[in-house]
């Protein structure tokens, strides 16, 4: 895993200094471009402002909770019985109990956060739950 930027020193709550690396101005750049363009992406495909989530988005699930954040983006379906039978029949299963279903991107360089490569991927996934029929839809 590489790092840009220099080696500087933050305590942790429990006092103890602990060694972590400053992010590079290009770094910080790329994080604040992942969530702008991220944000635009899934307004595109009509989400709108949420209130535990910073935007929800109404799909054959259900309503699916979405907050953009530094190198992840995470999600939760509000009915976790329909978000489980989703994502199993798309192999990315949301946990069983509480309908997360989040995706992780490391923050270790400017390239693994490419809104493009971002996009591509979750774009993927979102775009088969809003194409999605379940039993019950197809077969009452």
């Amino acid at each position: 895993m590489s790092f840009d930027g220099c080696l500087v020193s933050s305590e942790t709550p429990g006092g103890i200094s602990m060694p972590r690396r400053s992010r590079s101005k290009r770094l910080e750049r790329a994080i604040d471009r992942f969530k702008e363009e991220l944000t635009a992406f899934i307004e595109s495909k009509g989400a709108t402002a949420g209130r535990f989530y910073e935007h929800k988005i109404e799909t054959p699930a259900g309503l699916l909770h979405i907050s953009i954040n530094e190198g992840w983006i995470a999600t939760r379906f509000e009915d976790v019985g329909a978000g489980n039978a989703f994502t199993k029949s798309c192999g990315v299963p949301c946990n069983p109990y509480s309908g997360k279903w989040n995706f992780h991107y490391p923050i270790d360089s400017v390239t693994s956060i490419d809104p493009r490569h971002v996009i591509a991927d979750f774009g993927y996934y979102l775009g088969r739950l809003l194409e999605w029929e379940s039993i019950e839809s197809v077969f009452g």
